[in-house]
């Protein structure tokens, strides 16, 4: 399978309107350190697509259809793309978690399906499983684990940490191809909702031979400076995701 990393950036992306802090003011100079809201994209091996969240609209970058949609969670920075998407002329089934429901997708959801999903739920979507994994965040989040002919990588954001019951999940799978790991702020920042870069690789190191850190704020490190930090301390172990990248599982 591939992974096609569309939106890689947490809720305002980077850079944020009018912010000059030097994340932003690096991203205006380099178009490669601009960052859209979390957006991922999955392709099977027979080439159907399947999409995790939709923090940004995504026509400009995937105009084919979509096996279905799944989201994390309703936050609106993992929704944003959806009032459009909603639009599409498709019947498209979209899963998610109960908590926090948009009530206007749920109430007008056009050619969008929303089914409620559960941890430990395990969907096929053409030749993949997918199982839906418990996070800690604000409102209810799901992580995904997904597998494709005995192959398997875990999407793991919004979360602080991971609880006992997906560790165990995920621990059983080890050493997964890769994961995709909340990486929200800088290191040594504390967060109660989400990850350090720090914190982050460690979940990664644990699981999988590949760690991706995902969902960057425009308050984590520039993203040149944050390239060179996790190289140095972690090697080829550790990469940092940006908007465009793909990665074969």
């Amino acid at each position: 399978m591939l992974v096609y990393f569309i939106g890689t950036g947490g809720s305002e992306g980077i850079p944020a309107h009018l912010c000059t802090c030097s994340s932003c003011n690096e991203a205006r100079k380099f178009g490669f350190a601009q960052r859209r809201p979390s957006t991922l994209a999955v392709v099977t091996e027979n080439r159907k697509t399947v999409l995790f969240d939709v923090g940004t609209d995504i026509r400009d970058f995937l105009n084919v259809p979509l096996e279905a949609i799944f989201l994390t969670h309703w936050h609106h920075d993992h929704i944003y793309g959806l009032y459009k998407l909603r639009w599409m002329a498709m019947e498209t089934e979209l899963y998610a978690p109960e908590g926090q429901a948009d009530a206007l997708i749920l109430n007008e959801p056009k050619n969008l399906k929303p089914k409620t999903l559960k941890p430990m739920d395990r969907i096929k979507i053409d030749t993949l499983k997918i199982t839906a994994l418990k996070l800690n965040h604000q409102v209810e989040t799901l992580g995904y684990l997904i597998e494709e002919d005995g192959k398997s990588f875990a999407l793991l954001y919004d979360t602080k940490g991971l609880p006992e019951e997906t560790w165990q999940v995920l621990r059983k799978k080890a050493p997964l191809r890769g994961v995709v790991v909340d990486a929200t702020y800088p290191p040594g920042f504390n967060d109660p909702y989400h990850n350090n870069v720090d914190e982050a690789a460690e979940i990664g190191l644990q699981l999988a031979e590949r760690t991706v850190l995902s969902h960057i704020s425009h308050k984590n490190l520039p993203f040149l400076e944050l390239v060179e930090y996790v190289r140095k301390r972690w090697g080829n172990k550790v990469l940092v995701a940006y908007d465009g990248m793909v990665f074969y599982v």
